[in-house]
């Protein structure tokens, strides 16, 4: 961040929330023509449960090969236990008939991932393990295909994203059953946002947390942002009333992008940032109405 505000490539809107200034834009503009578009981004839905997909999915991939090949002693590319668990109840739960499903989440991949162009395919696949293959790390795929690994980093989240995404509202039930389920979504919220959404429970207001968490309102705002994200149901009429949330998604609709910057220059003059944060969230979660 000091780096992009000593060149003035960003400017700040808040505490510790910033966008992109006029050179900032121009500077992106000559990027994207280097680099392909990466059109997949959603911070706003999967920035916590991302890692968790792709742990079970990087772990299945690699079980399912192994035993399919009757090689039942090898090192799990995740150590985690609760990630080894997900998998052992996942193979109990889909039966005993390995191939079947082997093929099933091929087919899966294979069409989810066919439809990408360029290197995320590629990318992705080299991040996974199998039998007698050991999948390669984040920085060797990314010198293997000759692109810049921070490059390499967003463009295998865009590829999940994707793929999470595609998950959610295609019939693909292999790869849905890998989501983190609505019912779980609670316990993504990191711990500072728990408490939070404990207060919201409670009917009291932004300011009233702020006060009583000794917290600042911009913190607490994206606290409530935060839960919009991953608690299905939340209502956000408290913080948006209809007719702004009807502006903003009618300005979104109009510059055809989820850039808050702008979204904000076609809405009246000091028009919060946070609301339209809430609203685009809520909208990007398939609500296109912002409430629940």
């Amino acid at each position: 961040m000091r780096f992009l505000k000593e060149r003035e490539l960003i400017e700040p809107v808040g505490d510790l929330t910033y966008i992109c200034s006029d050179a900032g834009l121009a500077f992106l503009d000559e990027w994207r023509e280097q680099y392909e578009p990466m059109s997949h981004l959603n911070g706003f839905l999967f920035k916590e449960t991302a890692p968790l997909f792709w742990a079970r999915l990087q772990l299945l991939v690699q079980v399912l090969s192994n035993m399919v090949h009757e090689n039942h002693s090898f090192i799990p590319v995740q150590r985690n236990l609760d990630h080894q668990r997900f998998v052992k109840s996942w193979l109990k739960q889909h039966g005993k008939n390995l191939r079947k499903f082997s093929r099933e989440l091929y087919e899966e991949l294979h069409h989810c991932l066919d439809r990408l162009h360029g290197a995320s395919p590629e990318l992705f696949v080299m991040l996974l393990s199998g039998h007698e293959r050991a999948g390669m790390t984040l920085s060797q795929a990314a010198r293997k295909l000759g692109i810049d690994h921070y490059y390499a980093q967003f463009l295998f989240l865009d590829t999940l994203h994707y793929m999470m995404e595609s998950a959610r509202k295609e019939p693909f039930p292999l790869l849905n059953s890998l989501l983190v389920q609505e019912e779980q979504n609670e316990s993504v919220l990191t711990n500072s946002t728990k408490m939070t959404w404990k207060l919201v429970r409670q009917g009291l207001t932004i300011e009233q947390i702020a006060r009583a968490r000794r917290l600042k309102i911009n913190t607490v705002e994206d606290h409530i942002v935060e839960i919009a994200s991953f608690i299905e149901g939340f209502s956000i009429e408290d913080y948006v009333t209809d007719e702004e949330q009807r502006q903003i998604v009618e300005a979104a609709n109009s510059v055809h992008t989820g850039q808050l910057r702008s979204i904000k220059e076609l809405l009246p003059p000091g028009f919060p940032y946070f609301k339209i944060r809430l609203v685009m969230t809520k909208w990007k979660r398939g609500d296109q109405h912002g409430n629940a």
